[in-house]
């Protein structure tokens, strides 16, 4: 698994080649090592920073710079521990067995390669990330035929008989996509990256650099609008420039900056001044509303996140009357192109602040507020949407067609029996003489004894001021 990553755009270029060292016999620890060129292949979960992209064999492909750590042999070769031109003597078993303690005691191996000598090594090259034909559900929604012959068969043909020069079967032969974006748009402060459990805050940074100056400190809850998002690393760890709106105004003096970052007392609402910096002196009065700096969102080795992102997707019109407006621009001054009734659904395709507002783009068209963000901590004022949950639901309609697109009137995959439960990992809204709620099954995975499956099912639809259920979500652990 994992994809393969090629010298050139072409899909079936040579592939990129790592130096790697490996153990004649896998079973023996202490056996001879050697050096061997392998295919880079990025395993499934890596994060990987796209520089730019291009469309060429019926997929997308995007440019990449991937980080290794590659460990250099230092005093002895890697066959055998010999140095050249050096008679090794024999060597009394006593002084044999404290020479092996002495080794395990400073971390280096039988062939004399220190674990901590490394270097790092870049590898620059070319992978998929998605199919660039139509889906299924554009055909539908155009009217196309679906049955076409000659992109079936270029499918199949991919799928059947795609192999690299080493007789691997190559991924991204299935249907896809193989790659998902890290999300732009406004995420919340969760601080598991920050240490402290939500007291220290999540640093900001002045620049992509982990070890640059500390700018301020956001608190668990505050909302942050991502606007850029590049990989740091061998370590795996994404970074993100991040617009932060109405920071407090309390600073800290020049004299406690070297708390730890945290000021008098661990307070840590600092004041940030235009120039980036933190200004001297108690309270400032004048200042921005607006700064922007750099923080850690991602790290794929531990699996902890310092933000989570306004969830995408369905929306359900929580609004009290008249509703939801919904403006031609993101600004709140904008032209206003209708107004959603309360109960009514919609689908947010991204998000962005404006004003102390968190405002989404809608898929039908123009931006809409979703909620309002309490002054001084960043969580939620009063909500305008509500997101419509993902995670487990149980059917509650016999016989529930699923389908192998969003669209409802595409080809039916199978019948989903009564009580049957699914993971539902992505909404949509189908538009039509009602608004219908769709749900992707994830993982290929059903439950209550039913085999695997993958496709969309209708969670709800909304008739005028009618709800009909056809899926109910369960309450998580």
């Amino acid at each position: 698994p994992g994809l393969l990553v090629s010298t050139q755009v072409h899909r079936r270029s040579p592939a990129v080649k790592v130096n790697r060292q490996i153990m004649e016999n896998a079973d023996d620890p202490k056996s001879a090592r050697r050096r061997v060129d392998e295919d880079l292949i990025i395993p499934p979960g890596s994060y990987v920073e796209v520089l730019e992209t291009h469309v060429h064999g019926e997929r997308v492909r995007g440019r990449i710079c991937w980080e290794e750590k590659e460990a250099e042999e230092s005093g002895a070769s890697a066959s055998g521990g010999k140095k050249k031109g050096i008679m090794k003597r024999k060597t009394p078993k006593m002084l044999l067995k404290k020479q092996a303690s002495f080794l395990r005691k400073n971390k280096k191996s039988e062939s004399g390669v220190s674990a901590t000598s490394k270097r790092i090594v870049k590898y620059k090259g070319w992978i998929s990330l998605q199919w660039a034909r139509k889906s299924e559900e554009d055909k539908v929604a155009i009217g196309e035929d679906d049955d076409d012959s000659a992109e079936k068969d270029l499918e199949g043909s991919f799928r059947t008989g795609d192999h690299n020069e080493c007789g691997r079967v190559v991924a991204d032969a299935d249907s896809g996509p193989w790659t998902e974006p890290v999300p732009l748009g406004v995420y919340r402060i969760n601080n598991s990256l920050g240490g402290g459990g939500g007291v220290c805050g999540l640093p900001l940074r002045e620049s992509s650099d982990p070890d640059s100056t500390v700018l301020g400190k956001l608190d668990c809850g505050r909302c942050v609008e991502v606007v850029h998002t590049q990989v740091k690393g061998y370590h795996q760890v994404v970074r993100a420039r991040v617009i932060v709106h109405d920071l407090p105004r309390r600073v800290l003096r020049k004299a406690d900056a070297d708390n730890n970052g945290r000021g008098v007392g661990g307070v840590s609402d600092y004041y940030v001044g235009g120039g980036g910096n933190i200004i001297n002196g108690d309270v400032c009065n004048k200042g921005m509303k607006v700064t922007s700096g750099w923080i850690s969102l991602l790290d794929a080795l531990t699996g902890s996140s310092g933000a989570s992102p306004v969830p995408l997707g369905a929306y359900v019109v929580i609004a009290d009357e008249p509703g939801c407006v919904v403006t031609e621009g993101g600004r709140l001054d904008s032209k206003v192109r209708e107004t959603l009734l309360p109960g009514s659904c919609m689908e947010i395709v991204a998000t962005r602040m404006e004003e102390g507002l968190v405002r989404g783009l809608v898929a039908s068209g123009g931006h809409v507020t979703l909620f309002e963000i309490a002054a001084g901590i960043g969580m939620e004022g009063a909500m305008h949407g509500m997101p419509v949950p993902l995670g487990t639901y149980r059917i509650i309609q016999n016989a529930l067609t699923v389908t192998s697109a969003v669209v409802s009137s595409s080809s039916v995959v199978m019948k989903l029996h009564l009580n049957a439960t699914v993971d539902i990992v992505e909404t949509r809204v189908e538009e039509g003489g009602s608004s219908r709620v769709r749900g992707r099954i994830g993982n290929g995975s059903t439950r209550s004894g039913s085999s695997a499956v993958v496709g969309w099912i209708t969670l709800f639809e909304v008739r005028r001021t009618k709800m009909r259920m056809y899926a109910h979500p369960q309450q998580q652990p």
